[in-house]
């Protein structure tokens, strides 16, 4: 009898425990008392890897751009057009022509930067970042043996650039492990503050690669720490999944499949401070309030690892994530449904609780592809000129994306030199009837096969994403058979289509490319014929192009390169390797208590800016997450029910 009254007071209490539905730790104090000010938000997945010269998926550079610094970073408010402007940099790079052809990057570091502190160091205090770690950090982008679970092409492209980089590559394969000592041509340190980087070519695009993670700089003493030997007996965890930077901030603490904390890195001191300048149009949203304040605002950042879209949504709607739409969890069809009217603004419910929104188009362009090595797409020419002209994006547009993605007519995205948003592509129109006379002229009058006499059937991969990915492929399929071809779509995983791909497997396929910087050579190398086959995906081979593509990549953003550019445009829409369909524009939404949050097209490292009113957040958490004191009562009275009796009972005894 006094067990059952127990088990009924303990499940009471139990229950009483669990009326707030707060998913989070209870926030800790400062050293002076006052709350941590933290982030919240969500990510699709676990990092594949936090090791900056191998990280390429957007999800761990969300994480890593926070963590490590680069030479240089874009300016937060300054967009039309991008700018570069310095990080670690001790101003911008010196650019030199060499006699040979080649040019020469002068590189300067700040003094007294520190990497944050870590057992791998001395004492585990950070010690000062040197020209030695940046050098050491290239190196290992031609190590042969770093591997990297994505395919980044980075060493190819600096095995064209860096003097020496393919022969520090291939010795490290001859024998079995690179050794660091030895010197690559191309990398050369003046001084402590100073190294040089020397090309056999010249390449403005450099400097938008050493603003990204490849070029951060890493200290030996972590590699050697956590993928060298044992210590104590134990190996340590991996230097991928336990990174050393000199960024805003450091990795806390990291749960698979759970959560990741990242905290203030008290090495950064605040380094960096708040724009105090900016576009026109931020100036007018009134972002710059906050001008010449040090960097960063909030104190940790909360990454939840949320998969599906429901539960996110959920979090966001009870206040417990400060944004939705961020690069680690895209804003899904239904919940646009919800949250936006038909004319692309705020619906009134979210609108009154406060909530903004943020539309961003990224540096991307979604395709359709062929497969040039196909022995029916890939040589016919007229076959895939009447594809492209019969597809109509805009009606997918409007039923699977709300009108929100950019219709595409070259490989160039807004934001990008050469980008004109006034062209027309002569293969894009949606005419019908050039598109049967296209088919007429490919042989395939009616979509009938000559050699079958029925209807042409070709192969169409498509990554599987449950029911919306057979409606789209659905409306895919209808489309083609306006001009009699029948589309067999096979929906497959991303492993799947990544391994079909690269190794050219297929006919037809929808693909995309993110661009790693704001310079249209960056959407020109996925066609150059010596791109390897993870980006030139097609594998388009055409010499004219190839030339005019060499000449492209060394010249300035002058009158001249544009003409070489449209030039190799309209080689393209001619040869149709690629039937474009949109740029990547999609929502966020930020909750009211967060301040000058915006996304960025091109960098991750944003984290620093953000800025949240914790006390309003609480009050807003507190209204949309009222415990139900209905069924609490309820509860609470058939608990009495079935103690007293117990309780009388008891009492007689």
């Amino acid at each position: 009898m006094k067990h059952a009254t127990s088990i009924l007071l303990t499940s009471f209490l139990l229950f009483l425990s669990g009326c707030s539905n707060y998913p989070y730790p209870k926030v800790e104090l400062k050293a002076n008392g006052t709350p941590k000010t933290i982030w919240y938000q969500t990510l699709q997945e676990d990092p594949r890897s936090l090791d900056p010269q191998v990280t390429y998926d957007s999800v761990s550079q969300e994480v890593l751009f926070n963590i490590d610094e680069s030479l240089y970073q874009y300016h937060y408010l300054k967009r039309k057009p991008f700018v570069l402007i310095p990080a670690l940099g001790d101003g911008m790079p010196v650019r030199t022509r060499d006699a040979d052809g080649g040019e020469t990057y002068t590189l300067k570091i700040k003094k007294n930067i520190l990497f944050q502190n870590d057992p791998c160091f001395v004492g585990g205090r950070g010690r000062e970042v040197t020209s030695d770690d940046f050098i050491y950090a290239i190196k290992r982008i031609a190590d042969p043996f770093i591997k990297a679970p994505t395919s980044p092409p980075v060493y190819e492209t600096f095995a064209e650039l860096i003097m020496g980089f393919t022969d520090f590559y291939k010795i490290a394969q001859q024998a079995g492990k690179a050794n660091y000592s030895k010197p690559v041509l191309g990398l050369e340190k003046v001084d402590r503050y100073t190294f040089k980087i020397h090309l056999k070519k010249v390449y403005p695009q450099l400097k938008y690669w050493l603003a990204m993670p490849f070029f951060s700089p890493v200290p030996i003493e972590a590699i050697t720490y956590y993928d060298g030997q044992l210590h104590d007996g134990e190996r340590h965890e991996q230097f991928m999944f336990h990174p050393v930077g000199a960024g805003a901030y450091r990795l806390k603490s990291w749960e698979r499949n759970q959560r990741l904390i990242l905290v203030r890195n008290e090495n950064y001191n605040r380094r960096d401070h708040y724009p105090t300048d900016g576009d026109q149009i931020y100036r007018k949203q009134g972002l710059l309030k906050d001008a010449g304040k040090p960097l960063p605002f909030v104190d940790e950042a909360y990454f939840t690892i949320t998969r599906e879209a429901i539960p996110m949504w959920t979090l966001f709607r009870q206040g417990y994530i400060d944004a939705i739409g961020h690069m680690g969890k895209r804003l899904g069809t239904e919940n646009m449904a919800m949250a936006v009217a038909s004319d692309g603004n705020l619906s009134p419910e979210f609108e009154k609780a406060g909530v903004r929104l943020d539309k961003i188009t990224k540096l991307s362009t979604d395709y359709i592809a062929f497969n040039m090595r196909d022995p029916i797409v890939g040589k016919n020419k007229k076959l895939r000129q009447a594809m492209s002209t019969v597809y109509n994006f805009d009606r997918f547009n409007d039923y699977f994306f709300f009108g929100t993605k950019v219709k595409a007519q070259t490989p160039v995205p807004p934001g990008i030199f050469s980008y004109d948003p006034n062209y027309q592509n002569p293969f894009r129109t949606q005419d019908l009837v050039k598109a049967k006379q296209l088919m007429k002229e490919a042989g395939y009058e009616d979509g009938i096969d000559p050699k079958t006499g029925k209807p042409l059937a070709l192969d169409f991969l498509y990554i599987a994403k449950g029911a919306e990915s057979q409606r789209e492929g659905q409306y895919i399929t209808d489309q083609f058979r306006k001009i009699g071809i029948n589309l067999n779509v096979k929906l497959i995983t991303w492993s799947e289509m990544q391994t079909s791909v690269k190794q050219g497997r297929y006919q037809i396929s929808r693909y995309g490319w993110v661009g790693d910087y704001p310079d249209p050579e960056n959407f020109f190398f996925v066609f150059y014929s010596k791109s390897s086959g993870d980006t030139n995906i097609t594998r388009y081979a055409n010499p004219e192009f190839d030339k005019l593509f060499v000449q492209m990549q060394s010249m300035e953003d002058t009158p001249e390169r544009l003409a070489v550019i449209n030039k190799m445009r309209d080689i393209l829409n001619e040869d149709c390797p690629w039937l474009y369909t949109f740029h990547e524009a999609f929502y966020a939404m930020n909750q009211g208590w967060t301040e000058h949050v915006l996304l960025h097209p091109v960098s991750y490292d944003m984290l620093k800016y953000y800025k949240v009113d914790p006390i309003l957040r609480a009050k807003k958490q507190a209204e949309w997450n009222q415990p139900n004191y209905i069924f609490l009562i309820a509860f609470a009275g058939l608990l009495s029910v079935a103690i007293v009796p117990l309780v009388l009972l008891r009492r007689k005894s």
